[in-house]
């Protein structure tokens, strides 16, 4: 990919290529910031890749993906992989505000004093250039003291801000006729332009998910598109069971082609449509009060009479900080009124679980097979005890895989009626269940079945670690699960199952609130 021709295309907003170009010429920290969706990351790897940096590695960490242990370890697996800096490198901090204060810390040192400290190892780390981004206010969560005032500056060095698309109304055609014809060039299908109807109802959209949801938009409605114009009907398709909040405003705008049957919405889908139109208002509002109040700081030095600056100032200021309280509570109130439904939670939990013991996985070469049902019911197993059961196991699990082995994890659900004898007597009440299993090359003696093994000598840590297997056996128990262990000591082989009850309702959460 040509990054300097990309520079000048329509996805780069006109007022940042200046900022971008510099930024590309100089091996100073950048901090982009933006909405998500702006394209914070392809103008990191714009200037990365634009000058002569482009000949070493852009090493990309999602910092809200990396718990506290997992920053430092992948830390320490790119220096090692860039023998400590002897190659120059590009780190990019995707979502920096995410990271921890022992990671902010961890950042700090090695921006200020190129230093890395690892456990007991603390070594010098040069030819290091930093990029972050992050689409909460930073300087906002510096006041509220939950980020480091140094890491801000450190990073904010050259400092690049992408506004969303809904700012930039007339820019819209040409960004949605280039990504059709770099679509086109990828896929090597034919060329397909854009009706001005269409044009028309892009530019009237808010688009709260910015660059990154019109490419979907335009894509999936090329794709089905039946001739060479993308026309207003070609909008239209979606997904089955998909909010697509696009099409919702397709269909409050009363677009009805012939070939579009209408249907009323679920009120869930209503509310949660409002509520994205209301969230849209406030940040609407917002905006402009940043101006006015940023005019207001610069129009104070043009008065001669301090008394009256000094009011005016005051008035503003203080008008303005009321608005911006009310529209906060308004936005807090939205979030609290809209439940948003639990889906996935024990494969969430799963992944998760998974990268924190990433390191040992990768050190022993074992491979990770998946095999998930979609739509998985939700359990009636708490989340955090989800968390603690995989995390034990995986603990049980790994030390007994020999290197370059595997480990598989399979997930569906079951009706109790349909299972065999023995496994009705060991499962409690009726309805349905969902299955994990979890099948490992390897075995260990010592916990098999969940007693001690008496005359048989253990480490204390096998004791521990046997111990706590039997405190999971317990916990799946009062949950009226099972948990299972089958043992082929020939292959050999390890076969964990554990059955839960599925939840009969529909669970819901809601967006946390700021501080």
């Amino acid at each position: 990919m040509n990054y300097r021709e990309l520079l000048q295309s329509p996805l780069v907003p006109s007022q940042v290529i200046s900022s971008t170009r510099k930024a590309a010429h100089h091996r100073a920290p950048v901090l982009i910031q933006g909405e998500q969706g702006t394209g914070k990351e392809l103008i990191a790897k714009i200037i990365h890749y634009s000058k002569d940096w482009k000949y070493y590695r852009f090493y990309k960490m999602d910092c809200k993906l990396l718990t506290e242990d997992a920053f430092a370890d992948q830390l320490n697996r790119l220096f090692k992989e860039n023998h400590y800096g002897e190659t120059p490198a590009t780190l990019y901090f995707k979502e920096v505000g995410q990271l921890g204060q022992t990671n902010q810390f961890i950042l700090l040192e090695l921006m200020e004093d190129g230093i890395f400290q690892n456990g007991m190892d603390k070594r010098a780390i040069k030819n290091l250039r930093f990029i972050a981004s992050s689409s909460e206010n930073l300087k906002e969560k510096m006041v509220q003291g939950k980020f480091s005032e140094d890491l801000y500056h450190r990073l904010n060095t050259l400092s690049i801000h992408i506004p969303p698309l809904r700012e930039r109304p007339k820019e819209i055609p040409a960004i949605a006729q280039y990504i059709l014809e770099e679509y086109s060039k990828k896929s090597k299908i034919q060329k397909v332009d854009i009706s001005d109807t269409v044009l028309t109802l892009l530019k009237s959209y808010w688009w709260p998910g910015n660059l990154r949801e019109l490419e979907q938009v335009i894509i999936r409605s090329a794709i089905f598109s039946e001739g060479g114009n993308l026309v207003e009907k070609d909008l239209l398709f979606e997904t089955d069971n998909e909010h697509n909040a696009f099409i919702d405003f397709l269909k409050r705008a009363e677009f009805k082609p012939p070939e579009f049957k209408t249907s009323l919405l679920p009120p869930e889908q209503n509310s949660h449509t409002l509520s994205l139109f209301l969230i849209e208002l406030v940040h609407r509002i917002k905006n402009p009060l940043v101006s006015i109040k940023t005019f207001t700081q610069l129009l104070g030095d043009k008065f001669n009479d301090g008394e009256f600056r000094e009011q005016f100032y005051r008035i503003v200021t203080e008008d303005i900080d009321k608005i911006d309280t009310v529209l906060n509570g308004l936005l807090n109130y939205i979030k609290i009124n809209t439940p948003l439904e639990k889906k996935d939670t024990v494969h969430v939990i799963l992944e998760e679980v998974l990268r924190r013991h990433d390191q040992p996985l990768e050190s022993k070469k074992i491979k990770i097979f998946k095999k998930f049902e979609k739509d998985l019911p939700e359990t009636v197993v708490h989340e955090e005890q989800l968390r603690y059961i995989f995390n034990a196991l995986l603990q049980y699990a790994i030390p007994s895989i020999p290197p370059n082995g595997s480990i598989g994890f399979l997930t569906k659900s079951f009706d109790r009626s349909t299972q065999v004898i023995d496994d009705k007597k060991s499962l409690q009440g009726d309805g349905k269940y969902i299955e994990i299993l979890i099948v490992f090359n390897g075995y260990k003696k010592t916990v098999e079945p969940f007693q001690t093994v008496l005359g048989i000598p253990t480490t204390e840590k096998e004791e521990a670690i046997e111990l706590e297997l039997r405190l999971l056996k317990e916990m799946i128990q009062k949950n009226r699960g099972t948990m299972t262990f089958e043992v082929n000591e020939k292959k050999p082989r390890t076969l964990i199952s554990l059955k839960f009850p599925v939840e009969r309702r529909k669970l819901f959460y809601y967006q946390p609130m700021k501080a």
